[in-house]
Formats: structure tokens, sequence, C-alpha cells
């Protein structure tokens, strides 16, 4: 349902900043804000010097006001977008006049992209990329999410999507012109399509690896036994104290977690317990917490202490064979497969940076992936499982109503069909004014 009235909000960021952007959208926004105008833009999408004025005539800022007319806005409603000085007694004294104003209230969050949505200005696709945009934290988050924005990153589903819908009126024509001379392969050709559609969507599911990595990050487990130096790397590469560091084995108890960006790359580091034989209830839990990860890391990075330890560890899978305390040794080891760097000075520790950096970017596939979320894998494997049961039912009206259930699977990664329930959890993730 679209919302009927006018919404405003701060969409910039608090604090002190060179300019601070207010956005009003609605049927009322252009007379809300021109009531408080000297010299309000005449013509749509066109900006222009305006000073924002109380009441007594006092002006409160001197701003550059741009008027949106619709359907040619953000929201696909009228909007006016104010620019302030970045001051905040400036927003605050606006505020306190406007909020004052009855025919506007504040908008909630998510608010303008949900009436963008609402208003066919993008669809749900889109509107999760917006949402990537704004939290992106590496250059490929940024990539990834723009372009989902563009489409082109979920043009693979977008043809599964449109095949479907054609699959479904090719099949229903069978039933209303079933008098017609329509071909006697029709039906097998439908199946045909049915197969391939299947086939599109498995595709699809199994070049969602890098996009889901990218959004979500990737996994590297820092494993190996007690005091081999796990502790002493995730602090250095994170510039900060996470883990505890002391002569005394056994410290790290739990599983502590690092973010870093590797080459625009968004990689989740955990420190984890010593792997070795302990009496103690708590570190063995520690222990195995460790294993468990190790199991469903991206990438380990096994610390050993001597040659001997690569037998121990030979098993865990994605594994790099890393040395500590460089500085100590003092001696750079022979074996190739065994990377020497010391946590204290720095040593080999961008070499090791920029070989998890090659071999994540080698395990995952090289072109951005069409699904990025979990709600995108839950809809096509649901759609998947009705295009199966269409190939298997034998009765006609059974086998439309598969495919016209397949169709509102998929339908749902864009929110054309049956998506309330969905709405408010996307929303919800959004900042006020956005």
């Amino acid at each position: 349902m679209i919302l009927q009235d006018t919404i405003y909000a701060v969409s910039t960021a608090p604090g002190k900043s060179a300019i601070s952007v207010v956005r009003v959208s609605g049927k009322k926004a252009y007379e809300s804000v021109k009531k408080i105008s000297k010299s309000m833009p005449k013509k749509p999408n066109h900006s222009k010097l305006n000073k924002i004025i109380e009441k007594n005539g006092d002006t409160i800022d001197q701003t550059i006001t741009t008027f949106y007319k619709s359907p040619k806005s953000y929201t696909g409603e009228d909007m006016v977008e104010i620019s302030f000085h970045g001051g905040s007694a400036v927003l605050s004294k606006f505020i306190g006049m406007f909020e004052k104003n009855k025919d506007v209230r504040q908008a909630k969050p998510g608010e303008f992209t949900r009436r963008a949505f609402e208003n066919n200005k993008l669809d749900l696709t889109q509107v999760e990329a917006v949402a990537d945009l704004v939290n992106a934290e590496t250059e490929n988050q940024r990539k990834e999410a723009f372009n989902q924005l563009e489409g082109s990153s979920s043009l693979g589903l977008k043809k599964i999507h449109e095949k479907t819908k054609n699959l479904l009126a090719e099949a229903e024509a069978i039933i209303d012109f079933s008098d017609e001379d329509l071909p006697k392969n029709v039906y097998n050709q439908i199946l045909e399509q049915i197969e391939n559609i299947i086939t599109e969507i498995d595709s699809a599911v199994s070049k969602n690896i890098r996009s889901r990595k990218i959004h979500n990050g990737y996994i590297v487990g820092i494993i190996g036994k007690t005091n081999t130096g796990k502790s002493s790397f995730i602090n250095k590469i994170s510039n900060q104290d996470v883990s505890i560091v002391t002569s005394q084995p056994g410290t790290t108890r739990d599983v502590l977690e690092s973010y870093i960006d590797i080459q625009g790359l968004p990689v989740r580091f955990y420190d984890t317990a010593g792997i070795r034989r302990s009496k103690s209830t708590i570190e063995n839990i520690g222990i195995s917490k460790s294993k468990k990860l190790a199991e469903n890391s991206d990438l380990n990075l096994i610390f050993i202490e001597k040659k001997s330890d690569l037998l121990r560890f030979k098993s865990y899978k994605n594994k790099i064979f890393v040395q500590s305390k460089h500085d100590i040794r003092r001696t750079l080891n022979k074996n190739k497969d065994i990377i020497s760097i010391s946590s204290k000075t720095g040593f080999g520790i961008k070499n090791l940076l920029k070989i998890i950096s090659k071999k994540l970017i080698k395990m995952s596939f090289k072109e951005f992936g069409h699904i990025s979320r979990e709600r995108h894998m839950r809809f096509l494997s649901d759609s998947k499982k009705h295009l199966l049961r269409a190939k298997e039912n034998k009765n006609y009206d059974k086998f439309c109503e598969d495919i016209r259930l397949a169709l509102n699977e998929i339908s749902k990664i864009y929110g054309k069909t049956d998506v309330e329930d969905i709405l408010e959890i996307i929303f919800n993730d959004f900042c006020i004014g956005k």
C-alpha cells in the first residue's frame, strides 16, 4: 500500500560537516518547504539558492534547495532536498520549526526507499543493493552492490524470471486454446523448457559463492598449537589487542574475531584456542570450537613450531602453514610450503596477506555472481521444487499450477508477489532518511 502522507528526514550522518541534507517527500513536500522559503525553485528538477526563514522573518540558513516533480524523483513522489550548512545548531533550529508543521511527519527507517519500491522506481533486489551500498566497507562490496543496483548482477535471475513467465503463458495456452491447432509437440517443448530453466537455476546457485562471500566476508581460521604466535598475529594485523598474549600456554580459550579489508576483500580472521591435550574443561571446549571452525573456514592459517607439525595438521583443508617468531629464529624456513613471519617486527606479514588474498580469489569465481542473499537462494530453491513437481505431474491443471507456483516463488525475489512478510525485515535495516 502506497503511503499518502508527506515525510521528512535528515539524510546525512549526525555530527559537524560542510553540509547537511534534509529530504522531504510527498504531495505536500513543495508547499511545506515553500512556506518557509524566500526563493523556492519554481521549475522541477532545478536547484536554487534559497533562504530558509522563520515566521518572524529571521533567516535560519542560506541553502541550496532542489525540487523534484513526481515521478522524476528518488521516491517517485514530489520531493524537495535542502542542503544546509552542516552545523548542528542550524539543523536543530530547522527541525524544531519544521516538526510543528502538521502537514508533515518524520520518516521511519528506510521509508524513502520503501516509497521508491512501492512506486516502482526500484525492485526489491535494487532496494537491497541500496542498503548494501550504504553499508559497504570494502571496494569489492561497493562493486557488488552497485552492480546489483544497476541490474547487471541479477541479470541471470531476471532471465530465469522472464523465461518462467513465458513458460506459464505457453502452458496455459494449451488449456485456453485446446481446440485450436496447436502443434502436437508443444507439451514436450514445455517439458524441455522446464529442464532448461532448472539447469539455469542450478547454474545461478553454483555461481553465488563469490557474491555471498563479498557480502558476508571470507572466513580465515588461525589454527595451531599453543604459543605458536596466533594471538600476536591477529593483534598485529588488527592494530589492536584482540587476543591476550602471554608466555603461558592456553590463554586463548574461545574464538575471537577480527574484520580486515585485504585488497578490497572483506576477511574475518578468527583466533582460536591452541590445539593440545588439556585437562581443563573450559580449554577443551575452546579446542573443540577451533576444530569446528577449521572445518567451516574458507582458509586456515596453520601456525606451526617445528617441521614435524606439518604431519599433525596434514588433514586440515585449504591451509597455509605459517611459522612465526622470525625475530627470534633469525633464519628463514627452507620449506617452500611454510611462510615465515614475525608479528613483532612485521617481517613477512604483507607477503602472507597477499598470499591469502590470491588464494581467496582463486577459490571463488572470477565473475561476480548473481546471488548475494539467503532470501534469493530460498526462493530459487522453492521455484525449482515446483518445476520438478511439474515434470512429474500427469494432471495438466496441476501441471500448470506447479509452473504458476514456481513463478510466484522467483517473483518474490523482485517483490512482485506476496512480499509483505519480508518487507519489514529488509527496511528495518535502513537508517533514517534513506
